[in-house]
């Protein structure tokens, strides 16, 4: 597990070959049970029970995935929003405290955009988060130093408008951070790879036995559940398989901003 991540850009196709290698496995089976045996007899409800309980699973791991990938645009959008308001309301404090709160949020948002940057092992991603909890919690401290002491024409526009944005600022973060932790447990895709393989082995001992050999619609079923395990892993994690840009586009443009 803790290498989990190392992998998971090549997990679709690891689990691709896996279904052809068990395909092939179940083909020359049933091949050779047709000439050792004067008759072979399939259990279609079998297969079917395993085909279904196999298309739940793969439903359930789909709708999961997407309801995480949905949840996690959605934070870094209002992620990109909050500091975008903090940093704009930073003119109502002094100008020495404007430039240090501007230059920590800078910080806060280069240590956000490189939180999966460079990272392999839950070890590390957990150690990036710390690392940019730190940092929250300085900016925390300096606001709470700040606000009090902004110029007097500023200070009610300081604390009622700054102080609710900071504090939006420092819960979307928070919430950022504890995503970042959140992946389903790896028992359930090693169910769904069980489940895939031996479905492919029963679809192949099928194909032999009852001589119904099909390769274009085989290939077109491969290329199919290719297509859909990579949709899958690259919605539960984005930052493995997504483009950099197209998936941190709010917060790049919120660093442009601040530039």
């Amino acid at each position: 597990m803790e290498n989990h991540l190392n992998v998971v850009k090549y997990a679709p196709y690891i689990f691709l070959v896996s279904i052809l290698i068990f395909l092939g496995i179940g083909w020359l089976f049933g091949k050779y049970r047709l000439r050792t045996s004067e008759k072979v007899i399939v259990r279609d409800s079998l297969a079917a029970a395993i085909f279904g309980l196999s298309a739940l699973v793969l439903g359930f791991t789909f709708s999961s995935a997407n309801d995480h990938f949905d949840k996690r645009i959605s934070l870094i959008r209002a992620q990109a929003d909050a500091l975008t308001q903090v940093y704009q309301s930073s003119k109502y404090l002094s100008a020495a405290d404007q430039t240090a709160v501007r230059n920590s949020l800078k910080e806060i948002l280069i240590d956000r955009l490189s939180i999966y940057q460079d990272v392999h092992t839950f070890v590390a991603l957990n150690q990036n988060v710390a690392h940019l909890g730190n940092k929250l919690n300085n900016f925390n401290e300096l606001m709470m130093m700040s606000i009090p002491r902004a110029p007097i024409n500023n200070r009610e526009m300081a604390d009622k408008i700054l102080r609710p944005q900071m504090n939006h600022l420092m819960e979307v973060m928070r919430d950022g951070m504890l995503n970042a932790r959140h992946h389903p447990p790896a028992i359930l895709e090693r169910f769904l790879f069980t489940l895939l393989t031996i479905g492919a082995l029963l679809s192949g001992y099928a194909m032999a036995v009852k001589n119904e050999e099909d390769w274009f619609l085989t290939f077109i079923y491969l290329a199919l559940m290719g297509f859909a395990l990579y949709v899958i892993f690259a919605l539960e994690f984005p930052n493995e398989l997504f483009p950099y840009n197209s998936f941190n586009a709010d917060l790049l443009g919120t660093q442009t901003l601040m530039q």
